[in-house]
């Protein structure tokens, strides 16, 4: 079994042909880490980001590694391991990664965010040009289109009958993809 190491290759990760192509694996709710162990019992390289979590039950605080991308995990495998992994109980689908170099970095960027504790929250994907629904604050409810990302996002409401809109400055953490 081989774990991902961000170290590997002066920092650029290289599967070999035998060790097949990086896939991204959407599982059932809950069930990444038996995915995970699936993997390894495969031989399969497998990266599943992990983030640590405090919860407090009444007078009780216990820590949990849970998934930075819940549902989500990455293998590289070759096509008889795809197989394998597709047709298990806990996968729904498998996504083909186009861009395997790529991959490779942004793994290995989130990697050393965790390392450094660096990530906090996981934020909806969002750029210029997509449908959004303000999740809190003032405008919470209304729907619009993302026109700009910087600090804070500027939404665009459209009203369709008048053939007019308007704009609104948004923080980006109250957005989510409509």
């Amino acid at each position: 079994m081989e774990t991902f190491d961000p170290e590997l290759a002066g920092g650029c990760l290289r599967i070999s042909p035998e060790q097949g192509q990086w896939i991204v694996l959407k599982t059932r709710p809950r069930c990444e880490k038996k995915v995970q162990q699936h993997c390894q019992e495969q031989e399969v390289t497998v990266y599943l980001p992990l983030q640590k979590r405090t919860h407090r039950y009444g007078g009780r605080t216990r820590n949990f590694l849970t998934p930075l991308f819940p549902t989500y995990i990455f293998c590289a495998a070759r096509p008889e391991q795809r197989t394998d992994l597709l047709n298990g109980r806990h996968v729904v689908r498998g996504l083909d990664v186009v861009d395997q170099a790529g991959l490779v970095r942004q793994l290995q960027t989130i990697e050393r965010a965790l390392q450094e504790e660096e990530i906090i929250e996981v934020m909806p994907f969002l750029k210029r040009g997509r449908t959004v629904i303000v999740r809190a604050g003032p405008m919470k409810g209304v729907e619009g289109i993302i026109e700009r990302i910087k600090g804070r996002t500027r939404v665009v409401i459209n009203v369709n009958m008048i053939q007019q809109a308007v704009a609104a400055e948004v923080d980006s953490a109250d957005l989510s993809p409509a």
